[in-house]
């Protein structure tokens, strides 16, 4: 019951080149999306929420940092040594290029597609969250902060506290399913029916801070032989969370892609909260 407003700024570097027969994609510069969330609520269980992103599409400032990370541990680079550092081509379609293929090699910056979410308790104890969630085709496709198409999805999420916990824990899963709409501008043929779930942890080490880790899977979006869009993406989330007074909260977060390829290597979060 009550009023939360969140924002979420995160940053994702991306270098990927893949083809595969006559399916080509070229990913190389850096997207900062600021995520902007308001859910109230109700005595009678229901609460409805809306999220509006923001990006920032560009070359980025992050490849010269993970050049030095990678060399300094011995690490591969995947190749990024083969392009110069902070330049922005996100560049995918069928070969040779046809006249729809996607082309973007200047920054871009603009809102997202808008989200609202419907959710009810459920269940003797509502441990139960059954939500739904629609997504408008409020952002520019032209710079891929958005599909250009309605979508909806369906998930049904679980907590659980850990009472024999000396200090408070909890897990939490939720399955799901995505009706996804036609994208305007992707010429692969794109999955109309896409799964996700969620599997996570927390444990509040003190009364004011505290860790979480998360797993989130989702099926392919797209019938595609590059595995970047065609294969099941994986990522974990290891998180640190403080308490700001009795109604904020601040996390940072690392998001690592286990199924390589399928996410961004890396992606560096931080999140706001405030209660009312």
């Amino acid at each position: 019951i009550g009023t939360r407003f969140g924002v979420t700024a995160e940053v994702a570097n991306h270098y990927r080149f893949s083809l595969v027969g006559n399916e080509r994609l070229m990913l190389d510069g850096e997207t900062v999306r600021t995520n902007f969330a308001f859910t109230h609520g109700f005595a009678t269980g229901w609460s409805l929420g809306v999220e509006v992103p923001y990006y920032h599409v560009s070359g980025g400032v992050l490849d010269d940092a993970i050049d030095a990370w990678h060399a300094a541990f011995g690490m591969p680079d995947g190749g990024r040594n083969a392009r110069p550092e902070d330049e922005l081509l996100y560049a995918f379609g069928l070969t040779p290029l046809s006249p729809s293929s996607f082309v973007l090699t200047e920054p871009q910056t603009g809102v997202g597609d808008t989200q609202v979410k419907f959710a009810k308790l459920i269940g003797g104890d509502q441990g139960f969250v059954l939500q739904a969630t629609v997504k408008l085709p409020t952002g520019d496709e032209e710079m891929l902060a958005g599909s250009g198409s309605g979508d909806w999805s369906v998930t049904l999420l679980r907590t659980r506290p850990l009472l024999a916990r000396k200090r408070a824990a909890g897990y939490y899963w939720g399955v799901g399913l995505v009706r996804a709409g036609d994208p305007e501008l992707v010429e692969f043929d794109a999955n109309t029916w896409v799964p996700t779930a969620i599997l996570g942890g927390s444990w509040q080490l003190l009364p004011e801070f505290g860790f979480k880790g998360q797993l989130d899977v989702h099926g392919a979006f797209y019938d595609s032989q590059l595995e970047e869009i065609g294969e099941t993406a994986i990522q974990a989330t290891f998180s640190a969370w403080r308490r700001m007074g009795q109604r904020g909260q601040i996390e940072f977060a690392v998001v690592e892609d286990l199924n390589v390829s399928t996410a961004p290597d890396v992606v560096l979060q931080v999140a706001t909260a405030w209660q009312f």
